[in-house]
């Protein structure tokens, strides 16, 4: 497979009609993306597909979801030229076997995977103990500078983690993707990404289902005359430093996923919803190496 060296965004055309895009260092990502986590087989194809071709302009796989084949074939489907859209994937630790050279490997099955010379965008799924940042953090880097990706970052990082990460990196962190919704706490973390210019990527925005039974969010959405799915993803898009993935595999719900950039809620509604969060808001259930979370 052919690599080409791309470093930045200035030969980038992707069009920005229906985003607004959030920056970090060098990188501009639409604001709104489709995540693929539990997106298998042929639903994952055609759901990639209708997402591109309806002008979906950021995708988001991984490669511990096993579906990075299908969404390449849900890109290949759709028509749309590989600079029209920003692309994600990720890498487990797993992948690593305390090896760097093991983390390039996996970036190249990644890219044959998707049948792309590069991603736009490649994380770390996890922090590890048993994987040193001093060794993969050093190998992300040089990744991007050969040109298989364009930006890194990370995912499932605490602030020390990320700290401990940057004294490695020789390149920009550009986003944190980790859980993110109305009812987690996560005011410690993203203060800390805001003040070290860090994107937070929101996966599980819509708490695995939870903001469609919240009172307080379904009387916003009435009030709107949207769905509460809408209004959780307003609310996150509602400060410049956040990105969300809401993942659906059902192509009616694209549609309304990405009508929420243009959902605006007042202050008064915003602080409603920030209101929610608490301790033991966390939906998705995190393995055994998971770091220490932020207050």
């Amino acid at each position: 497979m052919k690599h080409h060296k791309i470093i930045n965004d200035k030969d980038n055309n992707m069009s920005t009609k229906n985003y607004n895009m959030r920056t970090a260092g060098q990188a501009s990502i639409p604001v709104l993306g489709l995540g693929t986590w539990q997106s298998t087989g042929q639903d994952c194809i055609d759901v990639v597909k209708k997402a591109l071709e309806m002008g979906y302009e950021h995708i988001d796989t991984a490669q511990a979801y096993d579906n990075e084949k299908e969404v390449g074939q849900g890109i290949k489907q759709s028509g749309v030229a590989r600079d029209k859209f920003f692309l994600t994937t990720k890498i487990f630790p797993d992948d690593m076997k305390f090896q760097p050279e093991k983390l390039v490997e996996a970036a190249k099955r990644s890219l044959e995977n998707l049948e792309t010379d590069y991603v736009d965008l490649l994380l770390l799924h996890w922090p590890d103990d048993r994987v040193p940042l001093s060794e993969t953090i050093p190998a992300l880097c040089e990744l991007q500078k050969q040109g298989l990706t364009k930006h890194i970052g990370v995912s499932n990082f605490n602030i020390a983690n990320i700290i401990e990460a940057k004294e490695y990196a020789d390149v920009p962190i550009t986003v944190n993707q980790v859980e993110f919704h109305p009812f987690i706490k996560q005011h410690t973390l993203q203060t800390f990404l805001n003040n070290h210019h860090i994107l937070l990527e929101a996966y599980s925005p819509l708490a695995r289902g939870d903001v469609f039974d919240n009172d307080t969010i379904k009387e916003i959405a009435d009030a709107h005359n949207v769905t509460p799915a809408q209004i959780s993803l307003a609310w996150i898009l509602s400060d410049k430093h956040r990105v969300a993935i809401p993942k659906t595999s059902n192509p009616d719900h694209l549609q309304g996923n990405l009508d929420a950039i243009n959902v605006v809620l007042s202050a008064e509604e915003l602080e409603k919803i920030g209101s929610l969060a608490r301790a033991d808001g966390r939906k998705i259930k995190h393995p055994d190496y998971s770091p220490v979370w932020d207050d």
